[in-house]
């Protein structure tokens, strides 16, 4: 059996094999997107990372003297996305907060969005009471806290030690004669007041964050757009929407695969028309 048989006998296989290559080489395959989206359809896993990655003991110091960071992760599952977001930066107005950011999105015709608000810590469980009751259920809800009391007062500290040395630098200044003295204690005054500023501007950022809490809400008509880690029940609906999915999925796949293959069939065709003729080049030559 000669090579022209051989690709006569397994012209389909060489097509397919053409196309793969192409895909491959394109950095597009349409099979790894199904693995993906199956794989994201499936498990939807998602957590929230931990303030400062390990939990470290705090100084026994009195309760009412520490400065501590809030923070409140949420996801909600609403009837209306655009309305309940408008009705959350409304109760972060109201007790005298602010909305940090917010985006809405509307992927696959299930609307999906998220918000972040600061308002004063003690009224952090009643704007989250309010918030709760915008929604149809809460999914998850987590709340983080980072004891910053330590890193406060050491800042103060440095503040402190600082603002004596610029005192000290300052009466130098005051007996310095020489022009060359004057501008190396200057330029020292400078530095120190700089460092003063931003250990001022630390200090500031972390008692406005511990009068300010964070509250971060993930909202969606659809429990599986939201970023939690569902539980082990078994939940009809919720293997319902996976199916369908990844059936979407599926078929979008095999929907790419043919468009690539007909975007690409001028050069299949030329392949194959040059494999014709190299076949009958070579019977007329071996007629010959």
């Amino acid at each position: 059996m000669n090579i022209f048989s051989w690709i006569k006998n397994n012209w389909l296989v060489i097509i397919l094999g053409i196309v793969i290559i192409v895909l491959l080489g394109k950095g597009t395959s349409p099979l790894a997107g199904l693995r993906n989206q199956s794989m994201d359809s499936a498990g939807i896993s998602l957590s929230y990372p931990t303030k400062g990655g390990m939990l470290r003991e705090v100084a026994p110091v009195i309760s009412d003297q520490r400065m501590v960071v809030q923070d409140t992760n949420m996801s909600m599952l609403v009837k209306d996305v655009a309305e309940s977001i408008k009705g959350i930066e409304s109760i972060a107005t109201e007790m005298g907060g602010f909305m940090v950011d917010k985006s809405l999105t509307k992927p696959e015709g299930a609307a999906s969005g998220h918000i972040t608000l600061r308002v004063p810590t003690e009224k952090r469980e009643i704007s989250l009471d309010r918030i709760r009751l915008l929604g149809v259920r809460v999914v998850s809800e987590n709340v983080y806290g980072d004891d910053v009391t330590d890193q406060f007062v050491d800042t103060a500290t440095r503040i402190a030690s600082l603002e004596k040395v610029k005192v000290q630098m300052e009466a130098i200044l005051v007996q310095a004669a020489e022009v060359q003295d004057l501008m190396n204690v200057q330029m020292q005054i400078n530095n120190i007041q700089e460092q003063i500023d931003s250990l001022k501007g630390q200090q500031k950022y972390l008692e406005q964050t511990a009068k300010l809490t964070r509250i971060a809400i993930n909202l969606s008509t659809d429990e599986l757009a939201l970023p939690y880690a569902p539980d082990s029940a078994w939940r009809p609906t919720v293997v319902f929407k996976t199916a369908v999915r990844s059936m979407i999925g599926a078929l979008r796949s095999v929907a790419d695969v043919i468009i690539w293959t007909v975007v690409y069939l001028p050069i299949i065709l030329v392949v194959l028309g040059m494999i014709w003729l190299g076949r009958f080049v070579y019977r007329r030559m071996v007629k010959v």
